[in-house]
């Protein structure tokens, strides 16, 4: 009981502070072009794709996020001598495909055009269990996506990567064009009433299946789709990638995910300084950031229909005062209206067989191309 008053008069302590410190704080930043080296990527040790980005930091202000490091050399090396090269397929993007022995080190390499080396310290891959399950669930804030997986000894630390993919249609459905003086209907390789879109760019979400019996996770909360997204309005697909990692892996990635996510209020934690797995070589004299990590990744991927979630209302703000204008366009006026970039014909209007015009609408809410793709992915199954 004695406590209480001590740490109530603690804490109006911390309000009065927080409240009557009013003056806006504007630290002091540099504009200098430091040029960081940024290293991303994993090497999947199973045949499957590697990825390793190489880009610099920007000033603060800059619009650019980063600067992509072109015409580096990037390669592979195994404890047994063993080298493998990475082929660069677009700027600051570097790529190889190989089956690696997972008993094995290795170390990563890295020379820059500008004489700068650097490498990875030695790296043993880890290979991930496979998922042994990815559900979802509809509650009343709308659909929980989870998965269950169990660790070992060789891995108790895991990072979830997940790519979406949805189909989505615009806000007025038309299979009309406007093409060489006339209109016409469009081929199936022309239709924009129906788009796919997609988020790869997802948070960071990490576990230590440590603190669990026998290294189970069960139902983690992976992703979060609110009522009346546009993502269930008729097929959503989540692939996720799982990939365990070793304690500093697990560090690197824990620390940048506080620095990202939990940084905002003033009880908030500082940033934290990130350590890499990537020093400096051969007297290169600045320092790199980011972590790489080896081993086999397992992926899982799911489909939820609209009719596995109904009912399920959509809201697409874009398309929230889409109409098809009522006026009758004759055949005659359509190359007036219609040889733009701003309308698109919506109906066809007949009178038996007679065809008296078109009905209207933006392009804004009849091309789904204009948010998305009309290509399915290549993975998709209806």
């Amino acid at each position: 009981m004695g406590r209480k008053p001590a740490f109530l008069f603690d804490f109006l302590v911390l309000i009065a502070i927080a409240t009557a410190c009013r003056d806006p704080f504007e630290p002091e930043v540099t504009d200098a072009d430091l040029g960081i080296l940024v290293v991303e990527g994993f090497i999947e040790t199973n045949g499957e794709e590697s990825n390793i980005t190489l880009s610099r930091t920007t000033p603060i202000g800059q619009a650019a996020a980063s600067r992509p490091e072109t015409g580096a050399s990037v390669r592979l090396l195994s404890e047994t001598g063993d080298m493998w090269l990475f082929s660069e397929t677009a700027a600051g993007e570097y790529k190889l495909s190989e089956t690696l022995d997972n008993l094995k080190l290795y170390e990563l390499g890295i020379s820059l055009r500008d004489g700068s080396k650097f490498k990875s310290k030695p790296m043993k891959p880890i290979v991930s269990p496979e998922i042994e399950e990815v559900g979802f669930l509809r509650d009343e804030f709308g659909v929980e996506i989870f998965l269950s997986t169990q660790g070992n000894e060789e891995a108790e630390y895991f990072l979830w990567e997940y790519k979406e993919h949805w189909i989505f249609f615009p806000g007025v459905i038309s299979f009309l064009k406007f093409e060489n003086g006339k209109v016409s209907t469009r081929g199936e390789h022309e239709r924009i009433d129906r788009c796919w879109t997609s988020n790869i760019f997802p948070k960071i979400i990490l576990q230590d299946a440590a603190r669990f019996e026998n290294n189970t996770i069960l139902q983690r909360e992976l992703v979060r789709i609110p009522n009346m997204s546009e993502k269930l309005s008729r097929r959503y697909s989540i692939e996720i990638t799982q990939r365990a990692l070793d304690r500093e892996a697990y560090d690197f990635w824990e620390i940048l995910r506080k620095n990202s996510d939990d940084i905002g209020g003033i009880f908030s934690p500082l940033p934290s300084i990130i350590k890499s797995n990537i020093i400096p070589v051969e007297g290169t004299s600045r320092e790199a950031i980011g972590h790489i990590g080896i081993g086999k990744s397992s992926s899982k991927r799911i489909y939820i229909n609209n009719a596995d979630v109904a009912p399920w209302r959509v809201f697409i703000p874009e398309y929230e005062l889409c109409i098809i204008f009522p006026d009758t366009i004759p055949p005659s006026q359509a190359p007036l209206l219609f040889n733009n970039n701003t309308w698109v014909p919506a109906r066809e209007i007949w009178d038996g067989p007679a065809l008296l015009g078109y009905h209207a609408a933006t392009r804004q809410c009849t091309d789904c191309t204009l948010r998305g793709t009309n290509k399915a992915p290549d993975f998709w199954e209806n």
